[in-house]
């Protein structure tokens, strides 16, 4: 087994949690989803080099940039995308929020391949335990395509910044990502709590 701690200092009036997400926010990720289903795919083989150096460059690619762009703005809750997925994510930050989130398939980032791999059938074992895990608390809304579903629930490694902020703050951060996150998006948004904790169309 292997572990790892890491401490450091930071002013109380600057700690981002992932439950301060407010009614009216809108959720911004930095980087495209699809990891655990690429990977998957390459130890069958079935990608090509561009994509293999794509997604190890995204695997490599630290957060810091876009932590330090996000500061500067007036950010209320913050995660990182990693195992439990999108969805997982999500439901936890909307839990801890006592909120309801929203994603929207149709606008996720994702990795190149990721989709037509997934359409194939390509899906980690851990993006269906991440389905099982929030299915609890998770509507599903009629608009909603399986593909992106599923993706969704892809568990990610060294995924991007899940960002909750006022609207008319997303537009200005989402400039400021373009030159070094050009998949930044916006990818749901936060109301009041409703039947569930986390809806997807």
């Amino acid at each position: 087994k292997y572990g790892l701690a890491v401490t450091g200092f930071v002013h109380p009036d600057r700690v981002l949690t992932n439950s301060g997400a407010r009614a009216g926010d809108v959720l911004i990720l930095t980087k495209p989803i699809g990891i655990g289903v690429l990977t998957s795919a390459m130890k069958a083989d079935l990608c090509d080099e561009e994509t293999v150096q794509l997604a190890m460059r995204l695997m490599t690619t630290l957060n810091k940039s876009a932590r330090d762009v996000m500061v500067r703005h007036r950010v209320h809750a913050c995660t990182d995308v990693t195992g439990f997925g999108l969805l997982g994510h999500s439901y936890e930050m909307a839990s801890g929020s006592g909120v309801t989130i929203r994603l929207h398939g149709a606008t996720l980032p994702l990795m190149d391949e990721a989709r037509n791999m997934a359409e194939m059938g390509i899906i980690p074992a851990g993006a269906y335990r991440n389905m099982d895990y929030v299915k609890p608390h998770l509507t599903v809304l009629p608009t909603a395509q399986q593909v992106f579903l599923d993706l969704a629930a892809d568990p990610q490694t060294s995924g991007g910044l899940l960002v909750a902020l006022p609207r008319e703050d997303a537009e200005p951060l989402l400039r400021e990502l373009q030159t070094f996150a050009p998949w930044s998006a916006i990818v749901g948004e936060v109301s009041e709590l409703r039947a569930t904790a986390l809806e997807f169309d």
